[in-house]
Protein backbone atom coordinates (compact mmCIF):
# COMPACT_ATOMS: atom_id res chain seq x y z
CA UNK A 1 0.00 0.00 0.00
CA UNK A 2 1.18 3.60 -0.81
CA UNK A 3 1.54 5.78 1.87
CA UNK A 4 2.09 9.87 1.78
CA UNK A 5 4.28 10.99 3.63
CA UNK A 6 5.08 14.51 5.78
CA UNK A 7 6.40 16.93 3.31
CA UNK A 8 9.50 18.82 5.15
CA UNK A 9 11.55 21.75 4.56
CA UNK A 10 15.10 22.90 5.65
CA UNK A 11 15.45 25.16 8.62
CA UNK A 12 18.15 27.19 9.90
CA UNK A 13 18.36 27.49 13.54
CA UNK A 14 22.09 28.65 13.80
CA UNK A 15 21.99 31.30 11.28
CA UNK A 16 22.83 34.75 11.05
CA UNK A 17 22.46 34.97 7.29
CA UNK A 18 18.36 36.53 6.61
CA UNK A 19 19.14 34.96 3.19
CA UNK A 20 18.82 31.37 4.69
CA UNK A 21 15.85 32.31 6.13
CA UNK A 22 14.66 33.87 2.49
CA UNK A 23 15.51 30.24 0.82
CA UNK A 24 13.24 28.90 3.73
CA UNK A 25 10.27 31.51 2.80
CA UNK A 26 10.41 30.22 -0.88
CA UNK A 27 10.13 26.08 0.33
CA UNK A 28 7.03 27.08 2.47
CA UNK A 29 5.03 28.79 -0.29
CA UNK A 30 4.40 25.36 -1.59
CA UNK A 31 2.98 23.63 1.85
CA UNK A 32 0.37 23.60 4.24
CA UNK A 33 0.49 24.60 7.66
CA UNK A 34 1.72 22.13 10.49
CA UNK A 35 5.41 22.49 8.52
CA UNK A 36 8.22 19.98 9.54
CA UNK A 37 11.27 21.59 9.84
CA UNK A 38 14.90 19.72 10.06
CA UNK A 39 18.28 21.43 11.08
CA UNK A 40 20.53 21.43 7.63
CA UNK A 41 23.55 20.99 9.29
CA UNK A 42 21.84 17.56 11.35
CA UNK A 43 20.23 16.24 8.35
CA UNK A 44 22.19 12.71 9.37
CA UNK A 45 20.92 12.62 12.66
CA UNK A 46 17.67 13.05 12.00
CA UNK A 47 15.68 9.52 13.74
CA UNK A 48 12.06 10.27 13.00
CA UNK A 49 9.48 9.06 11.08
CA UNK A 50 10.19 8.37 7.48
CA UNK A 51 9.76 12.12 5.47
CA UNK A 52 10.07 13.57 2.17
CA UNK A 53 12.51 16.83 2.65
CA UNK A 54 12.92 19.67 -0.25
CA UNK A 55 16.72 20.33 -0.22
CA UNK A 56 17.69 23.34 -1.60
CA UNK A 57 20.87 25.64 -0.44
CA UNK A 58 24.17 24.90 0.47
CA UNK A 59 25.81 22.80 3.39
CA UNK A 60 28.65 24.14 4.54
CA UNK A 61 28.67 24.33 8.35
CA UNK A 62 28.51 20.47 9.16
CA UNK A 63 29.69 19.12 6.02
CA UNK A 64 30.48 15.63 8.43
CA UNK A 65 27.09 15.64 9.07
CA UNK A 66 26.69 13.90 5.06
CA UNK A 67 25.08 12.36 3.71
CA UNK A 68 21.24 12.63 5.43
CA UNK A 69 19.41 9.88 7.17
CA UNK A 70 17.69 6.74 5.47
CA UNK A 71 14.65 8.38 7.18
CA UNK A 72 14.46 11.05 4.55
CA UNK A 73 13.68 10.76 0.96
CA UNK A 74 14.82 13.95 -0.54
CA UNK A 75 14.43 16.52 -3.62
CA UNK A 76 17.41 18.05 -4.51
CA UNK A 77 16.49 20.69 -6.17
CA UNK A 78 18.92 24.24 -6.07
CA UNK A 79 21.40 22.39 -4.30
CA UNK A 80 25.48 24.25 -4.09
CA UNK A 81 28.13 22.73 -3.16
CA UNK A 82 31.00 24.93 -2.34
CA UNK A 83 34.40 23.67 -3.61
CA UNK A 84 35.69 24.26 0.39
CA UNK A 85 33.30 21.50 1.04
CA UNK A 86 33.22 19.17 -2.12
CA UNK A 87 35.97 16.79 -0.94
CA UNK A 88 33.14 15.71 2.24
CA UNK A 89 29.86 16.05 -0.14
CA UNK A 90 31.36 14.35 -3.10
CA UNK A 91 33.43 10.95 -1.32
CA UNK A 92 32.63 7.78 -2.33
CA UNK A 93 29.39 7.36 0.22
CA UNK A 94 28.59 10.93 -1.31
CA UNK A 95 28.27 10.05 -4.49
CA UNK A 96 26.66 6.98 -4.36
CA UNK A 97 23.93 8.90 -2.15
CA UNK A 98 23.35 11.49 -5.01
CA UNK A 99 23.00 8.86 -7.76
CA UNK A 100 20.46 7.32 -5.73
CA UNK A 101 18.00 10.66 -5.72
CA UNK A 102 19.86 11.99 -8.98
CA UNK A 103 18.72 14.13 -11.53
CA UNK A 104 19.89 16.80 -8.94
CA UNK A 105 18.51 20.21 -9.57
CA UNK A 106 21.59 22.32 -9.31
CA UNK A 107 21.40 26.40 -7.99
CA UNK A 108 24.90 26.62 -10.05
CA UNK A 109 26.90 25.57 -12.99
CA UNK A 110 29.65 24.99 -11.23
CA UNK A 111 27.45 22.29 -8.76
CA UNK A 112 26.55 20.61 -12.08
CA UNK A 113 29.88 20.42 -13.93
CA UNK A 114 31.31 18.82 -10.68
CA UNK A 115 28.35 16.19 -10.15
CA UNK A 116 28.57 15.35 -13.85
CA UNK A 117 32.37 14.90 -13.47
CA UNK A 118 31.53 12.14 -10.80
CA UNK A 119 28.95 10.57 -12.97
CA UNK A 120 25.66 12.40 -11.33
CA UNK A 121 23.31 13.17 -13.71
CA UNK A 122 22.24 16.90 -12.72
CA UNK A 123 20.33 20.07 -14.22
CA UNK A 124 20.49 23.74 -13.69
CA UNK A 125 17.29 24.60 -12.11
CA UNK A 126 18.23 27.94 -10.75
CA UNK A 127 17.33 29.06 -7.31
CA UNK A 128 14.10 28.17 -5.50
CA UNK A 129 13.72 32.23 -3.84
CA UNK A 130 13.18 32.70 -7.85
CA UNK A 131 10.06 31.46 -7.22
CA UNK A 132 9.13 33.74 -4.58
CA UNK A 133 5.25 35.22 -5.20
CA UNK A 134 3.96 38.50 -4.40
CA UNK A 135 0.27 37.10 -3.76
CA UNK A 136 1.64 34.39 -1.68
CA UNK A 137 3.81 37.10 0.12
CA UNK A 138 0.38 39.00 0.31
CA UNK A 139 1.95 42.41 -1.10
CA UNK A 140 -0.44 44.56 -2.24
CA UNK A 141 1.69 47.92 -2.58
CA UNK A 142 2.78 47.83 -6.51
CA UNK A 143 4.10 51.59 -5.46
CA UNK A 144 8.19 51.07 -6.05
CA UNK A 145 9.95 53.97 -4.66
CA UNK A 146 13.66 54.97 -4.10
CA UNK A 147 16.37 52.75 -4.12
CA UNK A 148 17.80 49.90 -1.62
CA UNK A 149 21.16 48.93 -1.33
CA UNK A 150 22.33 45.53 0.71
CA UNK A 151 25.56 44.32 2.02
CA UNK A 152 27.20 45.80 -1.10
CA UNK A 153 30.99 44.97 -1.69
CA UNK A 154 30.99 43.57 1.98
CA UNK A 155 33.37 40.97 1.45
CA UNK A 156 36.64 42.82 0.27
CA UNK A 157 37.75 43.86 3.33
CA UNK A 158 39.45 40.21 5.27
CA UNK A 159 37.34 39.47 8.34
CA UNK A 160 39.72 38.05 10.98
CA UNK A 161 38.48 34.84 12.91
CA UNK A 162 41.53 34.29 15.92
CA UNK A 163 39.60 36.47 18.53
CA UNK A 164 35.82 34.18 17.68
CA UNK A 165 37.53 30.64 17.04
CA UNK A 166 41.59 31.04 18.88
CA UNK A 167 43.61 28.25 17.40
CA UNK A 168 46.94 28.02 15.11
CA UNK A 169 45.05 27.95 11.73
CA UNK A 170 43.04 31.04 12.02
CA UNK A 171 46.09 32.77 13.58
CA UNK A 172 47.87 31.40 10.50
CA UNK A 173 45.15 33.10 7.92
CA UNK A 174 44.86 36.00 9.96
CA UNK A 175 48.21 36.50 9.79
CA UNK A 176 47.86 36.31 5.62
CA UNK A 177 44.96 38.73 6.25
CA UNK A 178 46.56 41.29 7.52
CA UNK A 179 48.74 41.57 5.25
CA UNK A 180 46.48 42.12 2.59
CA UNK A 181 44.38 44.67 4.50
CA UNK A 182 45.94 47.81 2.85
CA UNK A 183 45.53 46.85 -0.69
CA UNK A 184 42.55 45.43 -0.34
CA UNK A 185 41.02 48.54 2.11
CA UNK A 186 42.05 50.50 -1.09
CA UNK A 187 40.37 48.34 -3.48
CA UNK A 188 37.47 49.17 -1.03
CA UNK A 189 37.66 52.61 -0.85
CA UNK A 190 37.75 53.31 -4.48
CA UNK A 191 34.38 50.68 -5.17
CA UNK A 192 32.97 52.53 -2.81
CA UNK A 193 33.70 56.09 -4.21
CA UNK A 194 32.48 54.72 -7.77
CA UNK A 195 28.74 53.59 -5.96
CA UNK A 196 28.43 56.65 -3.78
CA UNK A 197 28.51 58.79 -7.30
CA UNK A 198 26.28 56.19 -8.96
CA UNK A 199 23.94 56.36 -6.28
CA UNK A 200 24.09 60.48 -6.33
CA UNK A 201 23.48 60.53 -10.00
CA UNK A 202 19.81 58.61 -9.72
CA UNK A 203 18.76 61.59 -7.74
CA UNK A 204 16.85 59.13 -5.69
CA UNK A 205 15.60 57.86 -1.98
CA UNK A 206 18.25 55.07 -0.98
CA UNK A 207 17.81 52.90 1.92
CA UNK A 208 20.19 51.12 3.28
CA UNK A 209 19.71 47.03 4.79
CA UNK A 210 21.69 44.25 6.00
CA UNK A 211 21.36 40.78 5.27
CA UNK A 212 23.54 39.65 7.49
CA UNK A 213 22.35 39.85 11.66
CA UNK A 214 23.49 39.88 14.99
CA UNK A 215 21.36 36.73 16.19
CA UNK A 216 22.81 35.78 19.71
CA UNK A 217 19.44 37.45 21.46
CA UNK A 218 17.01 37.21 18.48
CA UNK A 219 14.39 33.96 18.29
CA UNK A 220 14.50 32.00 15.09
CA UNK A 221 10.44 33.12 14.66
CA UNK A 222 11.95 36.74 14.65
CA UNK A 223 15.07 36.09 12.34
CA UNK A 224 12.21 35.07 10.14
CA UNK A 225 10.00 37.83 10.41
CA UNK A 226 12.85 40.32 9.34
CA UNK A 227 13.27 37.71 6.24
CA UNK A 228 10.15 38.61 5.42
CA UNK A 229 10.30 42.68 6.13
CA UNK A 230 13.66 42.47 3.64
CA UNK A 231 11.19 40.57 1.30
CA UNK A 232 8.65 43.22 1.55
CA UNK A 233 11.28 46.25 1.47
CA UNK A 234 12.70 44.64 -1.59
CA UNK A 235 9.06 44.43 -3.52
CA UNK A 236 8.71 48.26 -2.62
CA UNK A 237 12.08 49.54 -4.06
CA UNK A 238 12.84 50.24 -7.69
CA UNK A 239 15.99 49.14 -8.40
CA UNK A 240 18.30 47.35 -5.60
CA UNK A 241 21.54 46.97 -5.34
CA UNK A 242 23.80 44.18 -4.03
CA UNK A 243 26.64 41.99 -3.48
CA UNK A 244 24.13 38.92 -1.91
CA UNK A 245 22.70 35.94 -3.87
CA UNK A 246 19.76 35.94 -1.72
CA UNK A 247 19.09 39.62 -1.95
CA UNK A 248 19.55 39.72 -5.69
CA UNK A 249 17.11 36.25 -6.71
CA UNK A 250 14.42 37.43 -4.48
CA UNK A 251 14.66 41.10 -6.40
CA UNK A 252 14.33 39.20 -9.46
CA UNK A 253 11.61 37.00 -8.78
CA UNK A 254 9.52 40.16 -6.94
CA UNK A 255 10.32 41.94 -10.38
CA UNK A 256 12.52 44.42 -9.15
CA UNK A 257 15.25 45.67 -11.64
CA UNK A 258 18.75 44.38 -9.60
CA UNK A 259 22.00 45.32 -10.03
CA UNK A 260 24.80 42.61 -8.46
CA UNK A 261 28.48 44.30 -7.64
CA UNK A 262 30.81 41.58 -7.37
CA UNK A 263 33.79 43.48 -6.15
CA UNK A 264 35.78 41.37 -3.86
CA UNK A 265 34.00 38.09 -4.91
CA UNK A 266 36.75 36.96 -7.14
CA UNK A 267 37.92 33.65 -4.81
CA UNK A 268 36.29 30.36 -6.61
CA UNK A 269 34.37 29.91 -3.32
CA UNK A 270 32.17 33.36 -4.32
CA UNK A 271 32.47 32.86 -8.46
CA UNK A 272 31.41 29.52 -8.42
CA UNK A 273 28.55 30.07 -6.27
CA UNK A 274 27.39 33.21 -9.22
CA UNK A 275 28.56 30.66 -12.15
CA UNK A 276 25.11 30.85 -14.38
CA UNK A 277 23.33 33.21 -12.17
CA UNK A 278 24.29 36.22 -14.61
CA UNK A 279 20.89 34.72 -16.65
CA UNK A 280 19.04 36.17 -13.88
CA UNK A 281 20.30 39.50 -12.78
CA UNK A 282 23.50 41.67 -14.26
CA UNK A 283 26.71 41.20 -12.29
CA UNK A 284 28.75 43.50 -12.85
CA UNK A 285 32.03 45.14 -10.90
CA UNK A 286 31.57 48.78 -9.36
CA UNK A 287 34.09 50.47 -12.63
CA UNK A 288 30.89 49.39 -14.88
CA UNK A 289 28.23 51.23 -13.08
CA UNK A 290 28.20 53.85 -15.47
CA UNK A 291 28.09 52.29 -18.43
CA UNK A 292 24.80 50.43 -17.17
CA UNK A 293 21.27 50.90 -18.90
CA UNK A 294 18.59 50.04 -16.56
CA UNK A 295 15.76 50.10 -18.89
CA UNK A 296 17.77 47.42 -20.35
CA UNK A 297 17.79 45.06 -17.50
CA UNK A 298 16.96 41.35 -17.61
CA UNK A 299 13.42 40.85 -15.55
CA UNK A 300 11.62 37.44 -17.12
CA UNK A 301 14.18 35.15 -17.98
CA UNK A 302 13.77 33.13 -14.78
CA UNK A 303 10.29 32.88 -15.36
CA UNK A 304 10.94 28.85 -17.57
CA UNK A 305 13.26 27.90 -14.17
CA UNK A 306 10.79 28.93 -11.99
CA UNK A 307 7.78 27.17 -13.44
CA UNK A 308 9.73 23.86 -13.80
CA UNK A 309 10.80 24.35 -9.98
CA UNK A 310 7.01 24.40 -9.34
CA UNK A 311 6.55 21.56 -11.54
CA UNK A 312 8.84 19.04 -9.69
CA UNK A 313 8.08 20.39 -6.01
CA UNK A 314 4.11 19.67 -6.79
CA UNK A 315 5.20 16.19 -8.35
CA UNK A 316 7.03 15.37 -5.46
CA UNK A 317 4.44 16.88 -2.87
CA UNK A 318 2.00 14.95 -4.41
CA UNK A 319 3.59 11.34 -4.99
CA UNK A 320 2.61 8.63 -3.19
CA UNK A 321 5.83 6.30 -1.99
Amino acid sequence: MKQNYKIAIISYPNSNNLGDYIQKIAAKQFLKKNITEIDRDNLKNYFGEKIKLIINGWFMEKPNNWPPSENITPLFISFHINPIIKSYILNKKGVEYLKEHEPIGCRDLYTKLILEKKGVRAYFSGCLTLTLDRKKLKIKNNFKKGILVINLIDRILPKFLFLKNPSIRTLFKDSIQLIKYPYKKIIYIISKRRINVFLDNQKKEIKFLSQIIDANDISVLKREKLAYEQLYAIANSELVLTSRIHSALPSVALEVPTIFISDGLDHINQKSRLAGLDKFFNIIKSKELNKISIDKFKLNNHKTFVEKMKTKIINFINYKQ
